[in-house]
């Protein structure tokens, strides 16, 4: 089991801490507009300047292969596309990418038109040369059964489910214990972070209905050995401390 961090390159540059970790989670090919440019400086130093392990954050919010628009959809396959190449030249070795289903929609051909559409673009994506696992990620979800179809039908062994126990908290409407339960075949990546049920706020995991839950209890014994668990905060200052909080309890 590995404990790591969420971070920016500006803050993997200017924190040692950070550099200092054995494998580090990138955010910013998920950043607006980040993969409409090159970025050799940033490739440069993931690959020459870190020494560790590389998992990357892929594109977000609007970019959505299971979209019912054609013209997102193939937006979406080019910066898909384009940070699998980013991955390939720093040497990340995954890909975890926010879903993006809206379950809010509540329109039953919406629901299976996402799902079916997934499918489709997934296959054509997996069709090019892959050179990392890509892990499929619950962002608003209310249970985790159309990303586990999603994964199921493309029987592919690059295709993962993550779980972020953030999102279910907010967003879920089962336990986050149950969620995972219920990809644990498929889920090796957890992003951690806490909020009040009511936003979305990614905070410390030693506050919010995280702690008050006990969430980092009930999946003590539970998590698969080969678990990456990643702390994914928008303010960093307790982050340190906190990733040894993490590997105490699951240590």
């Amino acid at each position: 089991m590995e404990f790591t961090v969420g971070c920016s390159m500006d803050e993997l540059r200017s924190n040692h801490a950070l550099a200092d970790l054995p494998i580090l989670n990138i955010e910013n090919p998920l950043y607006p507009g980040y993969l409409a440019e090159n970025h050799p400086h940033d490739i440069d130093y993931l690959r020459n300047s870190y020494p560790g392990r590389l998992i990357l954050d892929g594109p977000y919010i609007d970019l959505n292969l299971g979209s019912p628009e054609p013209a997102v959809r193939s937006l979406a396959r080019r910066r898909t596309l384009s940070s699998m190449g980013y991955a390939r030249e720093c040497g990340a070795e995954s890909l975890i990418i926010q879903s993006t289903y809206l379950p809010f929609i509540g329109v039953e051909s919406y629901d299976r038109g996402w799902i079916e559409q997934s499918i489709v673009s997934w296959r054509d994506v997996l069709q090019s040369d892959v050179p990392v696992d890509i892990a499929l990620c619950n962002t608003f979800e209310f249970y985790p059964e159309p990303l586990i179809e999603v994964a199921d039908a493309l029987a592919d062994s690059r295709i993962e489910i993550a779980f972020d126990v953030g999102h279910c908290l907010v967003w879920g409407r089962i336990e986050p214990i149950e969620w995972y339960r219920r990809v644990r075949s498929k889920c090796r990546y957890i992003y951690l972070h806490s909020n009040d049920g009511k936003g979305d706020h990614h905070g410390p995991i030693r506050s919010g209905l995280l702690q008050e839950l006990e969430v980092l209890q009930s999946l003590k014994g539970e998590l698969r050995s080969d678990s990456v668990l990643i702390l994914k905060y928008f303010d960093k200052q307790t982050v340190i401390d906190d990733l040894h909080y993490l590997a105490a309890i699951f240590r």
